[in-house]
């Protein structure tokens, strides 16, 4: 009877509620029926599921199982009918779609719905339970003539009677569930012995899926297919068998692959099997959908009848695609009560169904469920899907598998199984924590049996049992899972490495590559995995070989790699210690190898453990059994073994690879059959064009970006590297761009991660390290959080841009960027030796490769020095070497070859014209100031006119001897040889000379022609020959030229006894410039032998004599190469062997001076040959052994023009060589300068890398002495990398006449005298007997020209490191007695590497050491100043020493720390000896950076230690007080006192558009005082414009919002302090419940307890001077925890107890704590001065309004006319309309309540100004801004006139 459904529901779930939920849509879109209104059921796990949220309605059934509280038997929710059927009624539903499975084929349920009046869409109950009873089913079948399986004919109620049946039947036979399908509760028997297993396992199973454990038997048909009729009648008479579906593939009884139609059966035999169908379908009375199944031998197409489902089946879209039907309207069409009408349709072409599960075909097809994290469906012609999931949605562990149906048609079988394939191509699935079998299914399509349909109902359980059904073993797999493992274990040190740097730390792995070890198919494979750049891996294993991956694409799980020359598509999951590959479509599976472990594949219920601790378990044997989706599977054994430990429990959820036990191996591993893969040919190739260096270099440029390079290959790039450089074309243009890239790379690297120290040209104006910037961004990775400065932002972007990283805002690019660009720091020392073969390849290639070079290469090699000059001093000084040859000597060659332009051509002139002109050219050429030896020479060789050589014999004898007088010089021909012959006087000897040229061969021969002249008249007195001579043959070292001529000499006869014989030999063939290939030798006549002179060795005694070479007499010399003027030796000394060092010496012949684009003075010959010796000194230095290079290297400068240097400019002459000195070990630079008077001085400059300081002496009377044990100590102090302490003192104190950084200064040594009482001493510096030196220092300074005079504590680190006992201990506190009775204040130069531990002492060091204490605070509380510099480490004792002297409230002094400074209480040694937390150095524990400078406890940085002792003296211009007087003296100052602050500049702030420090005051610019300004604008427009202020704390983290200047104004040494004005960025970590940013004028607890110190630190010393714009102290939750009382009171504390005058200037605004802390009732001496226009109250105007004034600010608000109006139209609206006039109301009120908050403000801040505060006492006196400094002036001068008087 036809009836309308309005109200239909859908008890199931997933995919069927979908395509239910989809066939109602489109009946209702279509609109000719009442629509229905769809309601699903849904348990707890589904609750936010796809077919939830599309269902008109939903209704909730509670959990997903439920276990009967009888039976004790879990089952699921949906198929319990009285929840459902109540859910139903509650639901007030028409009618129930079951669609399959659940309560489909469920006869009880569907009378329980017929008997409460909703229609079940399907059979009625009878037939339902008629067909339901397979056997009954059979019987039925037979009746109407359709064969049948052999069966039980009956249920099987016991084990026993079953064995009957199969006795019966005969093996091999099946067990089913009478009431079962979907292949649940099936059971293959081939024996008897199988059969009770097999029977208590199916009944089980039945029970839990169907509620009913009644199974049959029925006979195995082998070889069969399994064939099924679609059917549906309309229970009036009609009856269609639709389609046919051929079901065999299938797979444990669950189908896989299903077609439509069957490949074995022609037309008449479908014809004759969907007639069958028909037949027992119309028997049983049947209406509405069902499958009619069969089993049908392919050879004959005889058909049996299996059974028939009375639902929908779950493949029945294959029937709806061939024949355009919709089953599921025509379910709900016949359950309405319609007709079928007409024939049924033709079927037109062929569909295939794959089932698409959440499986585990690689572990026996167990369930895999879990999150489907990526899931693309495919579409296209001819394809279909049906899912009931959509991305996100999470497949339940509870119900079936299935993702969903991918369904394709084609107009033949063959076109069908393309486009299915290609579909299954298409579709992309990613579960976390599961698996699909995708994969199987394109394999199981791929193969030739499905292909041709040659298969049978149990061949997929054949080949699946066989393991035929997994995809071959894969290299590529292997590869993708291999870095998948990588990236895991990258993961979890990208989470430690972020972890640690939120702590404010960095610190990451210094492994390379990672260990991976994969097991693959039962094979092991021990991999190592390197991530080479960005996309690259490199993979590695001895037994497979190596391989590239290169990632070309990667989003999420998915991606697309390539290996060798092909692209592979991959999907990899991680599920535990399992990782699932998925490669163009196939599926493997790998384990990592974590022992014996036994995991769960997926989630799943453990039913049973079958196994015990201690068990032996042999490989292979069950262990336990899981059960997931109704589906119970066994895991075994791995290994042989014994039970080590049970991890899970029964009954109980396991998680997807969660551990269930553990096996401990008893022996091998079981060797599977087949071998390892292996990796050849997988190598990645470069890409055509590549050039040869780029593989290297990219390689190298990987490695030092952080990434990893196996070590051989490592060791290999730089073997080949290196070699690069020896065969490469020198100007390889391909060579030089991966080389400058490297370079660029390893500058970019150096300069982003260094301790602070001297500023690079990025650094400049920059507060704060390099170091710091980075660990700072590291902490949050929010570059405006910690205020990276603008350069250093620029420098960190472009170093991330290599890493792919645009920008530094916190992505997941950029957190792992971060981590390997961290670690290319710990990479810098390992590629030195590759950065040192570019630069010396370079060195070497420098004449073809320097005119190359420009202003990029210069900007290049000078960042590249910069930036690696503090870590890497070595390549640093490389670098210069090459800027310097490249840049500096091609312009300085330039001019010389310009010179010997010049003198080529007077040589060329010479014969051409008159004899003046001659002789002028003669002149010339003497005074050359270019060698011309080699030019004269080879002159000489190349002509034979005698008028010619004439000339050059003369030029050569003049200039060699042009510093003795020559008379009677005339060249003579004698034997047809030509002499030049010459006089001279000499010590009071009478010298004749003789000079000649000749081939060496011939010295014989000339001997006896220099014989013959000598015996002619008027050759009397001593002689000197000099001879310039010349060989061929191969290049001679001297060694083999002094061979040479020891054959010849005693072949020589001169005729008469010689004074001297210079022998200059000159090899003429070699490619070496002609200089390398020329000797000199000097003789002496002894006894009749010739006797080598060796301190002539190389150098021409006249040279020798210019040079003063008599002066290193107390070394042995060797000349070393080196530029052609420059003469260099490597000098050992006599008396000390290990005194070594490098003397380089040159003579300046011209002073032609010229002016730089800035105007300043220069002498470019001088500045070459100083660059020339610089360089020869560094080009040297790398042929020492590192551990002992020379030390004490000097240069040597003799400036022959007459020069009138003033002193003024001594220090700007030394400038130019100050770059390239670093790093050449250099102890001093000496020019020896003639003056205009013709007298001689030495200028000494010293003091490189300190502070250079210029001496003059007079020209030293003796030779220079070796080492003294003084330099000796010098320079073991400078290998400890510490001053030593009386270089600090000549330093501190450059005598009268110097020019150096320092005032002339004095020390006068104090000791221990015999009753321990400090005396002055006189003795040698460097003989102290303990670990400090103390003296008076004293410089005489502009203000205190009598000498400022301080008590001075140097720690001595060449004595244990100045280690502390007893006689260090007794000095310190002398010193201090010392201090206290000079009225001076103590200066400490602290270096000390703690208490003194030895054998024989202990704590009674401790003891001194606390007596030291003791002393310092004595000391200090009494208003001593102690001012610390550390000059080094301070371990232990001393860091406490200096925190009394310099860190406490009460303290005055300052403590200065530079690069080496760190202050530790126990070194990074000793805590990671004792597990202590440590750092990454002892600069990371107590250095400037991280540490001492950010927490405020050392005052200032300097880049060096003259820079620390420039701070000490800036200090003491503004606080030292000359003993007997009150305030530090006043300085002179051109700075008008009268002086308008308002014409100041202001430096410009954001939100504000302030230009001038009088836009701050001005009543039309800033009225009401409320915009933001820069104070420090302000406090230098009212300090003296001449005189720079030192700002002390400038990097106290937390407390930027104060200022403290010592500055002078009017000349008056003042603290000057100030409040910023505007807001200040936060750095570091903001905690729960603190302010984002430090907003202005607010004082916070960091900025209080600094402003504290500084006003103690002033108390008794010099005024205070505040100028003030005040809002209060912070109140927030942080500031309050972190004791804002306390250092808010401190102010007061400090304000009160000041000793001296305070000026307080309002500025701005002045309110609340702040007013207390300041108020002028605190000290009598204090002077309150306000601005006009500034503020001053209790409260800000808006707080006040918001708050003290709120109840007025309400009365305002409520009698407002428009609020009145709007709450009259609300109070009689209607009710549609109160909602809107609420709202308006609302609206209207908070308009008008910010107005008058507004208006009392305005109110407020007009009464409360500084005239009412003025007008009550609080203030003094109102000025204009314009008298703001002469105000200023005159306050302070009546204070200090005040505070004289009373003291």
């Amino acid at each position: 009877m036809p009836r309308t459904i309005r109200r239909l529901a859908i008890a199931n779930r997933g995919e069927p509620a979908i395509r239910a939920l989809t066939a109602v849509h489109e009946l209702n879109r279509a609109g000719d029926r009442p629509p229905i209104t769809t309601v699903v059921l849904y348990t707890e796990p589904d609750a936010d599921a796809w077919f939830v949220r599309e269902a008109d309605e939903a209704v909730a059934l509670g959990p997903a199982t439920v276990t009967d509280p009888v039976t004790g038997v879990r089952r699921s929710r949906y198929v319990d009918e009285a929840v459902v059927l109540g859910a139903l009624l509650r639901a007030g539903v028409d009618a129930v779609w079951v669609g399959w499975g659940f309560l489909s084929e469920r006869a009880s349920f569907a009378q329980r719905c017929e008997q409460a009046g909703i229609v079940f869409v399907g059979p009625d109950s009878a037939t339902i339970r008629l067909l339901g009873d397979k056997v009954a089913a059979k019987q039925m079948a037979q009746r109407v003539g359709v064969p049948v399986v052999p069966c039980s004919d009956g249920p099987v109620d016991d084990l026993s009677q079953a064995g009957v049946h199969a006795e019966r039947i005969g093996y091999s036979l099946v067990l089913k569930a009478a009431a079962g399908g979907g292949g649940r509760g099936i059971r293959i028997v081939h024996t008897a012995g199988d059969l009770s297993a097999a029977f208590t396992s199916a009944r089980d199973e039945a029970q839990s899926a169907f509620g009913d454990p009644t199974l049959f038997l029925e006979k195995l048909i082998p070889g069969a297919r399994h064939v099924e009729v679609q059917v549906i009648a309309d229970g009036q008479g009609t009856t269609w068998a639709v389609g046919v579906r051929d079901c065999t593939l299938q797979r444990r009884h669950q189908k896989v692959i299903e077609e439509s139609a069957s490949t074995v059966l022609d037309a008449a035999a479908e014809h004759a099997i969907r007639d069958a169908a028909v037949r027992v379908v119309a028997a049983a009375g049947y209406r509405n959908a069902g499958t009619v199944e069969f089993l049908v031998d392919p050879d004959t197409e005889r058909y049996l009848f299996l059974e028939v489902n009375t639902r929908l089946q779950v493949e029945h879209p294959v029937t709806e695609l061939t024949t355009g039907l919709d089953l599921v309207k025509l379910q709900l069409h016949v359950a309405a009560g319609g007709r079928l009408t007409g024939a049924p349709p033709p079927v037109r072409g062929h569909a295939v169904e794959a089932r698409l599960c959440a499986e585990d075909p690689q572990n026996g097809f167990v369930p895999a469920p879990g999150r489907l994290a990526a899931l693309v469906l495919p579409g296209g012609t001819g394809v279909r899907v049906d899912s009931g999931f959509r991305e996100g949605d999470r497949i339940p562990p509870d119900f079936d598998s299935m993702i969903a149906k991918i369904v394709a048609w084609g107009q033949d079988r063959e076109e069908a199984l393309a486009r299915l394939r290609r579909a299954l191509d298409d579709t992309t699935v990613v579960i976390d924590g599961g698996t699909s079998n995708r994969s199987f299914l394109i394999g199981l399509l791929g193969r030739p049996e499905v292909a041709a349909g040659r298969f049978d109902n149990h061949w997929l359980d054949r080949l699946t049992a066989a393991g035929e059904h997994l995809p071959a073993p894969d290299p590529v797999a292997l590869l993708v899972a291999a870095v998948t493992s990588y990236d895991l274990d990258q993961a979890a040190e990208q989470a430690a490495f972020h972890a640690r740097a939120r702590r404010g730390g960095a610190q990451s792995t210094t492994e390379v590559g990672h260990r991976c070890q994969l097991e693959y198919r039962r094979q092991h494979y021990d991999l190592r995995v390197y991530r080479t750049d960005r996309h690259t891996y490199r993979i590695t294993s001895a037994a497979t070989g190596d391989a590239d991956l290169i990632v070309e694409r990667r989003d999420g799980a998915q991606g697309r790699v390539r290996v060798g020359d092909r692209s592979h598509r991959t999907v990899a999951v991680v599920e535990g210690a399992r990782i699932r590959v998925d490669v163009d479509g196939r599926s493997h599976e790998f384990s990592r190898d974590d022992g014996g472990v036994v995991r769960s594949a997926g989630p799943a219920f453990l039913v049973s453990v079958l196994v015990a601790q201690d068990d032996v378990v042999t490989a292979g044997q069950p262990l336990a059994v899981l059960e997931s989706m109704k589906m119970e599977s066994t895991v075994t054994a791995p290994l042989d073994g014994v039970v080590a430990s049970i991890e899970a429990a029964e009954n109980a959820q396991v998680d997807a690879g969660a551990a269930i036990m553990r096996i401990r191996p008893t022996g091998t591993r079981p060797t599977p059959a087949g071998s390892l893969l292996t990796f050849a040919g997988l190598v990645a190739a470069p890409p055509p064009g590549t050039p040869p260096c780029e593989r290297v270099y990219s390689a190298l440029r990987g490695y030092l970006l952080g990434f990893d390079l196996d070590p051989d290959s490592a060791r290999a790039m730089t073997t080949r590297q290196r070699r690069l450089g020896e065969t490469a074309p020198p100007a390889d243009p391909g060579l030089r761009h991966c080389e400058d890239s490297l370079l660029d790379l390893f500058a970019d690297v150096g300069s982003l991660y260094r301790p602070r120290g001297p500023a690079d040209p990025d650094d400049a104006g920059a507060n704060g390290s390099t170091q710091e910037y980075l660990l700072s961004y590291l902490q949050w990775l929010d570059a405006d959080r910690v205020g990276l400065p603008e350069a250093y932002r620029r420098r960190l972007e472009r170093a991330l841009r290599r890493y792919g990283v645009l920008g530094l805002d916190r992505t997941a690019e950029l957190e792992e960027a971060v981590l390997w660009m961290f670690r290319s720091f710990h990479r810098l020392d390992e590629l030195v030796p590759v950065v040192t073969n570019i630069l010396e390849r370079r060195l070497r290639h420098h004449a073809e490769l320097a005119r190359l070079a420009d202003a990029g290469t210069r900007a290049r090699l000078d960042r590249f020095a910069a930036a690696v000059q503090g870590c890497q001093p070595v390549i640093a000084d490389l670098a210069r070497d090459v800027r310097y040859h490249y840049l500096d000597e091609p312009v300085l060659d330039a001019v010389i070859a310009e010179e010997y332009a010049r003198v080529e051509a007077d040589l060329d002139a010479f014969g051409t014209g008159p004899a003046p002109e001659h002789a002028a050219r003669i002149e010339r050429l003497v005074a050359c100031r270019q060698p011309l030896r080699g030019t004269l020479l080879r002159r000489w060789r190349g002509t034979t006119d005698p008028a010619m050589r004439r000339t050059l014999i003369e030029v050569y004898t003049r200039r060699f001897y042009r510093i003795r007088t020559l008379t009677d010089l005339h060249v003579s021909e004698v034997d047809g040889r030509q002499l030049c012959s010459a006089d001279y006087h000499h010590d009071g000897a009478q010298i004749h000379l003789v000079t000649a040229y000749a081939p060496l061969g011939d010295l014989p021969r000339l001997s006896r022609t220099v014989a013959a002249h000598l015996h002619r008249p008027g050759t009397a007195g001593e002689v000197v020959v000099d001879l310039a001579t010349w060989r061929h043959g191969e290049p001679a070292d001297v060694e083999d030229v002094l061979v040479e001529l020891g054959k010849m000499l005693p072949a020589c006869d001169f005729g008469r006894r010689l004074r001297r014989l210079d022998v200059t030999v000159t090899t003429v063939e070699g490619s070496a410039p002609e200089r390398f290939r020329t000797h000199h030798v000097t003789y002496r006549q002894r006894d009749g032998e010739f006797v080598e002179d060796r301190v002539y060795r190389n150098l021409h005694p006249m040279l020798a004599k210019r040079l003063d070479l008599w002066r290193l007499g107390n070394f042995r010399l060797e000349r070393l190469r080196s530029a052609e003027d420059v003469y260099l030796f490597h000098g050992i000394a006599h008396d000390n062997p290990k005194d070594h060092r490098l003397f380089a010496l040159a003579e300046v012949r011209d002073l032609q001076p010229t002016r730089d684009a800035d105007g300043n003075l220069r002498y470019p010959n001088l500045e070459r040959l100083g660059l020339q010796a610089l360089a020869g000194i560094r080009e040297a230095l790398p042929g020492f052994p590192a551990d002992d290079p020379p030390a004490a290297n000097r240069i040597v400068l003799y400036v022959r023009p007459p020069w009138d240097l003033r002193p003024d400019a001594w220090t700007e002459l030394v400038g130019s060589l100050a770059p390239l000195a670093a790093g050449a070990g250099l102890e001093k630079v000496v020019l020896r300068v003639r003056k205009p008077d013709a007298t001689d001085t030495v200028l000494h400059v010293e003091g490189w890398g300190t502070g250079v300081t210029v001496r003059e002496r007079p020209p030293g009377a003796e030779p220079i002495r070796p080492l003294t044990p003084y330099r000796q100590k010098v320079l073991r102090a400078r290998r400890f990398g510490a001053p030593y302490p009386y270089e600090i003192v000549r330093l501190l104190t450059p005598p009268p006449g110097a020019v150096a950084r320092f005032p002339v200064g004095r020390f006068t040594e104090y000791d221990l005298d015999e009753r321990g009482d400090l005396a002055a001493v006189s003795r040698p510096y460097g003989r102290n007997t303990a670990n400090i030196v103390v003296g008076v220092l004293s410089n005489d300074t502009e203000t205190v020209p009598e000498g400022m005079a301080r008590v001075a504590l140097l720690g001595d680190p060449t004595r244990g490191l100045g280690n502390l006992a007893e006689p260090e201990c007794r000095r310190v506190i002398a010193a201090l007695d010392l201090a206290e009775r000079m009225q001076v204040p103590v200066e400490w130069f602290a270096l000390s590497s703690g208490a003194k531990i030895a054998m024989d002492s202990g704590t009674e060091n401790m003891d001194w050491i606390a007596a030291v204490l003791r002393r310092l605070i004595e000391f200090t509380q009494a208003g001593g100043e102690v001012n610390v510099v550390v000059t080094g480490i301070n371990v232990g004792a001393q860091p406490y020493w200096n925190a009394e002297a310099t860190m406490l409230m009460h303290t005055r002094g300052i403590l200065v720390m530079t690069p080496a400074s760190t202050m530790v209480l126990t070194g990074k040694q000793a805590l990671d000896f004792s597990g202590g937390v440590s750092a990454e150095d002892n600069f990371g524990i107590g250095g400037f950076d991280r540490v001492m400078g950010p927490n405020g406890q050392a005052q200032y940085w300097a880049a060096d230690l003259g820079g620390a002792c420039e701070i000490l003296l800036r200090h003491y211009e503004h606080t030292y007080v000359v003993p007997g007087e009150t305030f530090p003296r006043r300085h002179r100052t051109t700075d008008p006192a009268a002086r308008d602050v308002r014409t100041a500049p202001h430096t410009a702030v954001p939100g504000t558009d302030l230009v001038s420090v009088g836009d701050v005051f001005s009543a039309a610019r800033n009225a009401d005082r409320k915009k933001p300004f820069d104070m420090r604008s302000v406090m230098r427009a009212v300090a003296d414009a001449d005189a720079v202020p030192l700002e002390r704390w400038a990097y106290w983290r937390g407390a930027e919002i104060a200022i403290v200047w010592d500055a002078r104004v009017g000349g008056i040494p003042v603290c000057l302090l100030g409040v910023e004005s505007h807001t200040v960025t936060r750095r570091g970590f903001v905690p729960a419940g603190g302010p984002s940013a430090w907003t202005s004028g607010t004082l916070f607890p960091q900025s209080s307890r600094k402003l504290a110190r500084a006003v103690n630190a002033a108390s008794g010393n010099r005024p205070l001077v505040v100028l003030a714009n005040l809002s209060g102290f912070d109140g927030s939750p942080e500031s309050m925890r972190r004791w804002q009382l306390e250092y808010g009171a401190e102010i007061g504390r400090a304000m009160t107890n000041f000793r001296g005058p305070i000026v307080f200037v309002v500025v701005s605004r002045y309110h609340g704590g702040a007013f207390v802390v300041f108020s002028k009732v605190l000290n009598d001496q204090l002077e309150m001065i306000a601005v006009e226009g500034s503020f001053a109250s209790v409260i800000g105007g808006a707080p006040a309004a918001a708050t003290v004034f709120a109840r007025e600010v309400r009365a305002r608000t409520d009698r407002d006319p428009r609020v009145r109006e709007a709450a009259e139209r609300l109070l009689h609206a209607a009710e549609p309309a109160v909602g809107t006039l609420r709202a308006r109301l609302a609206e209207i009120t908070a308009t008008v309540r910010a107005a008058k908050l507004g208006e009392v403000a305005e109110e407020f801040d007009r009464i409360h100004t500084v005239h009412r505060a003025m007008a009550v006492g609080s203030v003094d006196r109102i000025i204009s801004a314009e008298r703001l400094r002469p105000e200023l002036i005159d306050a302070l001068e009546r204070g200090m006139a005040a505070h004289r008087g009373a003291g």
